[in-house]
């Protein structure tokens, strides 16, 4: 039990972390940090980073409405753990994909938020919520 929680509170922190400066916009050699949700409309990231973006926060949405799920009604939850499961290894592939191709653009919260993916994921992994 105290795992979900966990798991909840991951959960909210990712989406949390989108109201702060996760990223920069750069003008010519600029840096300028902007908000999660002002990098999901900017052009700068083009629209293949503007993607990975909205899939982690929708699947980080996702999981923390499927986790508060398992707390107040668990046979639904049985009925939604093979989505969660396919959500979470989505999650973490364009988690990676943010570090990989718009690494520059991350301020520390940004790296933050992917090691939060990532841990989430483990632990759904290892003690299979």
């Amino acid at each position: 039990m105290k795992i979900r929680y966990l798991q909840i509170f991951l959960q909210f922190l990712i989406v949390i972390s989108f109201f702060f400066k996760t990223f920069n916009y750069f003008v010519g050699n600029v840096a300028i940090p902007i908000t999660g949700f002002e990098a999901l409309v900017k052009n700068e990231y083009y629209i293949i980073g503007n993607v990975f973006i909205w899939i982690v926060l929708l699947g980080s949405i996702y999981h923390l409405v499927s986790q508060v799920f398992a707390l107040i009604k668990p046979k639904l939850y049985e009925r939604l753990d093979t989505s969660v499961t396919a959500i979470i290894s989505i999650q973490l592939f364009f988690g990676l994909f943010i570090v990989t191709f718009l690494g520059k653009h991350l301020e520390l919260l940004g790296i933050i938020m992917i090691v939060f993916i990532v841990f989430g994921a483990y632990i759904r992994h290892k003690y299979k919520l």
